[in-house]
């Protein structure tokens, strides 16, 4: 069994939220273990306790301490049957399970997704690949956006690789602007471990018109990710989140802050009233990644443009369950020549070599 170093996702009692989660991205394994000044462990806290926080509009300035999970399991040093471990695990629904010394210090941590191998799961995933990729001419003059290579592989093959590791092998591509070059490459999918069906999409049906190519393939929760995204999620956990809510749509959310470069002033008719320097402000954004429930899929028109904003209102005003799932995890939408390079330079750190597509 392999346990996992520890240093890198230590922080104290009175560490920011915002600093842990920075601390948790670096550490991609999903948690930080918050130490007192001895070492000794006083609470866990999971990316899922991050995304309560957020969801309940926790400032992100908070201590730590104010939402780590104090009642935590853990195992000791001397505990390594691998029977034992795995029923910890089962019976706890946990994901990380910190081993301890005597002095009750963390020094390694098992994962459960290195313990259990990921059955194979039944639900489709649609990849939208069938956009022109205009932002990152004339890197996309003569090849669809989702196989310009970020590390040694095309995006495209990241993404599958990603689904694939998690169990989920249904995959289906939606193609146009420069198709060939696509199914050249992957063919029906068996070299990378999935199978790979293509939606063609006769002309540009924008960010959801496609899906209604999908209608004959969906009896289950339906993924649909943006061609132009790197991640790291768990699709797994983004799964159960959908399903125990009863949600028709679960849309993946990222936090954006934007910060006015200037001072902002306050005005009643002609006078100042305040004045705030250099403001920040916080938005949930679109990240391009959701679930379907199948019955979602019948209100897509056929052949026709339909955005995925479209769906969301429409369901939305139909009354249906439309569910906000804050990402935690490594998140890099590439519609920008800048988010290009950068991606290069961040994929080993967040995928590492080994994890970097199928």
């Amino acid at each position: 069994m392999n346990i996992m170093k520890v240093n890198n996702i230590l922080v104290g009692m009175d560490e920011t939220i915002k600093n842990a989660m920075q601390v948790m991205d670096a550490g991609a394994m999903g948690i930080v273990l918050v130490v007192d000044e001895n070492k000794m462990l006083r609470g866990t806290v999971t990316d899922g306790d991050i995304r309560r926080a957020i969801l309940s509009g926790k400032d992100l300035d908070l201590q730590i301490h104010n939402i780590m999970q104090a009642g935590f399991t853990y195992v000791t040093e001397k505990q390594l049957n691998r029977q034992q471990i795995l029923g910890i695990f089962d019976s706890k629904k946990i994901k990380q399970l910190p081993v301890l010394n005597q002095k009750k210090q963390p020094t390694g941590i098992y994962l459960m997704e290195d313990l259990f191998s990921h059955p194979t799961k039944n639900n489709p995933v649609l990849i939208m690949a069938g956009g022109l990729g205009t932002r990152l001419r004339p890197l996309t003059d003569d090849i669809p956006k989702p196989m310009l290579k970020v590390g040694e592989k095309p995006i495209l093959e990241t993404i599958i690789g990603q689904f694939r590791k998690q169990g989920f092998t249904h995959i289906y591509i939606s193609v146009n602007y420069h198709s060939s070059i696509i199914e050249n490459y992957f063919q029906d999918g068996s070299e990378f471990g999935v199978n790979i069906e293509y939606i063609k999409e006769k002309e540009h049906y924008g960010t959801a018109g496609s899906i209604s190519l999908m209608k004959k393939y969906v009896d289950s929760p339906l993924f649909v990710i943006n061609g132009d995204i790197l991640t790291n999620l768990s699709f797994c956990s983004f799964l159960t989140y959908h399903n125990e809510c009863s949600n028709d749509i679960t849309v993946a959310t990222r936090n954006y802050v934007f910060q006015v470069p200037f001072g902002v002033l306050n005005c009643e008719s002609e006078k100042i009233s305040s004045i705030e320097e250099k403001p920040e402000f916080s938005f949930s954004i679109n990240a391009g990644i959701y679930i379907l429930n199948p019955d979602m899929v019948d209100y897509i028109p056929d052949n026709t443009y339909f955005a995925m904003t479209d769906l969301i209102n429409m369901a939305i005003k139909n009354d249906k369950n439309v569910g906000n799932y804050p990402i935690r995890e490594y998140w890099m939408d590439i519609g920008r020549t800048q988010d290009y390079y950068k991606a290069n330079e961040e994929i080993n750190k967040y995928f590492g070599s080994e994890k970097n597509g199928a």
